[in-house]
């Protein structure tokens, strides 16, 4: 049970409003508000990302689904090297076109970012975008890979992107 901080009467426990009064019984519940499981996961910087020098080329394809849950659309990829990610144009394709995917309201450069192959893993490079590249909620520096796992999520600009990998593919 608990009182009313208004008229002082006795109420059910969980209940939002005082049966009495009508006051507000949540005012003071702030105080015994549980901290959420991975709050803390907000305030962490990013993981430290590698020098693209430093990446060593690898010969095994790598298989990649993105997945954009706002189209619902899927690109199952197969990568060896690279994969360049943003809007088509006259000039230019990137292998993974989210021009279909409302990319150019959203905010998709039309070279966004790219997605590389290397022997330390796959990486994920912002090519220096207008409205920048996150990864699991943290932004990402220009031109600077930072390593990707099954299950990320991806923004390019507003647009989320789910990343799923599958490395045990054979030649």
């Amino acid at each position: 049970m608990s009182k009313c901080t208004d008229c002082g009467a006795t109420q059910a426990e969980g209940a939002l409003f005082c049966s009495e009064c009508g006051g507000f019984l949540l005012a003071e519940a702030g105080e015994n508000t549980a901290v959420l499981p991975f709050s803390e996961f907000a305030n962490q910087p990013p993981p430290p990302p590698l020098t693209e020098e430093s990446l060593t080329p690898v010969n095994k394809p790598k298989e990649i689904l993105l997945v954009v849950p706002s189209s619902r659309r899927r690109f199952k990829l197969v990568a060896q090297n690279e994969l360049r990610i943003g809007r088509a144009s006259s000039d230019l394709v990137p292998e993974v076109d989210l021009t279909d995917d409302d990319g150019a309201e959203k905010g998709v450069s039309r070279l966004h970012a790219k997605i590389q192959i290397a022997e330390e893993g796959i990486m994920l490079i912002d090519l220096n975008s207008t409205n920048g590249t996150l990864l699991n909620n943290y932004r990402l520096s220009p031109n600077e890979p930072y390593p990707l796992h099954s299950g990320d999520e991806i923004r390019f600009g507003d647009l989320l992107v789910h990343l799923f990998l599958n490395t045990n593919i054979s030649n």
